[in-house]
């Protein structure tokens, strides 16, 4: 091999050999761990070995992130709480050194760190309210969270979309109950907001849930007129943004009608671009800017 060829195989090779110890001996610990009994800490457990495992591996030789998700590993294997990770401490991150370009530079700006810690209370919330009745999704999502945290603080958005992380899970229905003077139901909430994927017009399970209780709800108080809005986020054309809120706003109505809902009591609209849930700049992938609004009259 020629000499100009062997010294960029040699200096990866030393370099990776240096700066493996940064994993260590947690990455030792997480692969050695037994199983656990509780499916949410035992999903926790494997969840954070794949980070260290991605983190660490050929292609990213990025070792202090992958040591923190090591030792979280190791923490839910052997049955110690792991809290949701904290947005501040990944921002915080910024003293280690480039390692093939990666680094821990911190948030890029107030409005990601702010969306980070609103993600970070919704999701705590959401994981103590259903964590006893699905432990493995509510594990997954807390793992997904703490990937997204870790590659928006590097500045890798291409790799976010990897994470799995899924807001429109978290989403916690508001009700506010009047009471009645005689015992009665209490009344149907008002709005209801029902979440796409990127790119997307059809109807996840997830969002066929809120729509099937959307319709149980207008049913029971005998709505007269619903109407569905749906959004796009500032990702693509405006122009294409706006056929596809039309899209999803369709795709909610059959919906409805599928549960019962007269066609003829439902209206439907598309905003595109406008009146984002969260304003971002344009181009940004934002989920919650990805939704259909559905709102009695």
């Amino acid at each position: 091999m020629k000499l100009h060829r062997l010294i960029p195989s040699l200096a990866a090779v030393l370099l990776t050999a240096g700066c493996t110890w940064l994993a260590e001996p947690a990455r030792t610990d997480s692969h050695n761990l037994r199983p656990h009994p509780d499916p949410f800490q035992q999903t926790l457990a494997d969840g954070y070995r794949k980070l260290g495992q991605f983190e660490d591996s050929t292609w990213h030789w990025d070792y202090v992130p992958a040591g923190i998700f090591y030792e979280k590993s190791v923490m839910a294997g052997t049955g110690q709480p792991v809290p949701v990770g904290d947005p501040m401490e990944w921002d915080r991150r910024r003293g280690h050194p480039p390692m093939f370009g990666h680094w821990v530079v911190g948030f890029q700006s107030k409005r990601t760190l702010d969306t980070a810690l609103d993600y970070r209370a919704r999701l705590s919330t959401w994981i103590a309210a259903t964590k006893a009745r699905d432990p493995v999704t509510t594990a997954g999502q807390q793992v997904a969270f703490e990937c997204w945290l870790e590659q928006m603080a590097e500045d890798d958005y291409e790799e976010v979309e990897l994470c799995g992380l899924n807001p429109s899970l978290w989403v916690v229905q508001q009700t506010v109950v009047t009471p009645p003077p005689a015992p009665a139901p209490a009344p149907a909430p008002r709005t209801y907001l029902v979440f796409f994927d990127f790119d997307r017009s059809d109807i996840t399970p997830e969002a066929a849930a809120i729509i099937r209780q959307a319709a149980d709800d207008a049913k029971r108080g005998n709505v007269r007129l619903i109407v569905a809005t749906g959004h796009a986020d500032r990702s693509g054309p405006t122009d294409y943004n706006q056929r596809l809120s039309e899209r999803r706003a369709a795709s909610v109505r059959a919906a409805l009608v599928r549960e019962g809902i007269a066609a003829s009591t439902i209206q439907t609209s598309g905003r595109g671009e406008n009146d984002n849930l969260v304003a971002t700049p344009d181009g940004v992938r934002e989920p919650r800017n990805r939704r259909v609004e559905i709102a009695f009259r």
